[in-house]
């Protein structure tokens, strides 16, 4: 049985226990569902019906009391409303007898509620009649308030009955609810506890057969980890010791291969690659210059100690992207650059150069990147090489410094120079002979020339400087070669 195999069995068996117990949750919240509409669905709307029956006798109470004290016709439409009103709770709670108790009350309500009827129709009738019969005038409208007979006494009497009722049958229902409720939840205890002990079952149960699974793939791997660090610590002579024909098996199989392959190349070319990769690495760590060594992915592999400097210590930045360790972005850019197009990068001018901080001071570096490769062309990596121009940065400043000074140093003489040819040109030494003034006409054209070039020096270590940009524009090749000739 192959390793996929026993994962595929171990995986069915779980997901056959977890449909297991979710289909006897859902089944069990199902007839909770249906027990809880149940409840709903014979009581509630009992209660519902009771209470609007309630409501709807105080308000025909005082509808009746409106007749009494003479608002007979207002009375009537109220009473007649809250009639309709009362008969279709009275429907609703008939149609939906559920408790044992339920129809004797039922029928009780209808009887009292017809009789409260007829006394209330009587006595309307009689209230009507007696205001026919009283005459009008001061003291008329009184007289037609009085009760004839007494009877709004009784009706009182009926209504408290008829309210009484009622209330018998919102009790039933109430009762039975709290009955019901406090049956669902012991069926919802037990439900629990029998689930929580189906869950512990699968639990206990899985968990036994994930360790008897786990057992029989990792100890294979134990062996396989456990030669691997033999062989690591030097002993190429292990080999590891996997009986089963599993891919664990295969992969020991192929392992022992490996280190008997391992065991002749130490025999025959170990000492070569040795030496090889000592001297390369010398090579590197002897350079001034720092170099940071990536693979092709862009992951460090290599610092040497003028990069551990910059970048901090190598063994801290082996296998980061140098996008991590690098300080400016400009480095990462250029080794993505070099190893998408396996073309060496160098970057050329006053943008390209890199301001990094080595030993609290303040350096200028010149980047360049070079791709590495095999004997086959295969691309491994690349080489970062960071070139510390700070000196020829420093001389440069020097020159463009002498260059703005000398320039403006320069230039008082020449305009004392440039005041005297004039003042010698407008005669104002005295009268000039043709030769002394085609002499003084040809020193005043040096002297501006010699004026253009200072203030083109001027120009230039602004630019240098950064104080000012260059003013591109269009010019003829033949008017700049004809000024030159």
């Amino acid at each position: 049985m192959n390793l996929r195999t026993k994962l595929l069995i171990g995986y069915l068996i779980f997901v056959a226990a977890l449909v297991v117990l979710g289909g006897w949750s859902a089944w069990h919240l199902l007839e909770m569902g249906g027990v809880s509409r149940n409840i709903l669905a014979n009581n509630y709307d009992s209660v519902v019906a009771g209470q609007g029956m309630r409501e709807s006798l105080d308000r025909q109470g005082s509808a009746v009391l409106f007749a009494l004290l003479g608002h007979l016709e207002p009375a009537l439409t109220k009473l007649t409303e809250e009639r309709g009103r009362f008969d279709a709770h009275f429907q609703r709670a008939a149609n939906n007898i559920t408790e044992p108790a339920e129809p004797g009350i039922i029928e009780s309500i209808r009887r009292d509620r017809d009789t409260y009827y007829q006394q209330v129709d009587r006595f309307l009738a009689q209230l009507k009649a007696s205001r026919r019969a009283v005459p009008t005038g001061p003291g008329a409208r009184a007289t037609a308030a009085l009760d004839p007979g007494g009877q709004f006494i009784r009706l009182e009497a009926s209504l408290h009955q008829l309210q009484s009722d009622c209330d018998n049958l919102i009790q039933v229902n109430q009762r039975a609810m709290v009955a019901k409720s406090e049956a669902a939840a012991g069926v919802a205890r037990r439900w629990f506890l029998t689930t929580l002990v189906i869950a512990g079952s699968l639990v206990v149960a899985g968990g036994g057969l994930a360790a008897f699974l786990a057992n029989r793939i990792v100890r294979p791997l134990r062996e396989l980890g456990a030669t691997m660090a033999r062989i690591a610590g030097g002993d190429l002579e292990a080999k590891a010791q996997v009986g089963s024909r599993d891919e664990v098996g295969i992969l020991a199989a192929g392992f022992n291969s490996m280190a008997e392959r391992i065991r002749q190349l130490r025999r025959s070319d170990l000492g070569k690659l040795l030496v090889a990769q000592q001297t390369t690495e010398a090579a590197i760590d002897s350079l001034y210059n720092p170099v940071i060594v990536t693979d092709a992915q862009g992951g460090v592999t290599k610092l040497n100690p003028a990069a551990e400097e910059i970048f901090g210590p190598e063994q801290e930045n082996i296998g980061k992207h140098v996008g991590e360790i690098a300080h400016d972005s400009r480095i990462a850019l250029a080794v993505s650059e070099t190893l998408s197009s396996q073309r060496p990068v160098a970057g050329e001018g006053a943008a390209s150069v890199l301001p990094l901080v080595v030993d609290g001071s303040e350096h200028a570096f010149r980047l360049r990147t070079t791709p590495m490769r095999d004997d086959e062309g295969r691309l491994l990596g690349a080489v970062t090489l960071l070139e510390d121009i700070t000196h020829l940065r420093e001389i440069d400043r020097i020159k463009s410094d002498f260059i703005a000074t000398a320039s403006h140093e320069l230039r008082t003489p020449l305009t004392s120079v440039q005041m005297t040819v004039h003042l010698l040109l407008e005669e104002a030494a005295g009268a000039l002979t043709g030769k002394q003034h085609e002499v003084l006409e040809a020193c005043r054209e040096d002297c501006d020339r010699l004026e253009r070039l200072m203030r083109d020096l001027l120009d230039l270590s602004k630019i240098e400087a950064g104080e000012s940009a260059p003013h591109l524009s269009r010019i003829s090749a033949r008017d700049l070669v004809t000024a030159a000739a």
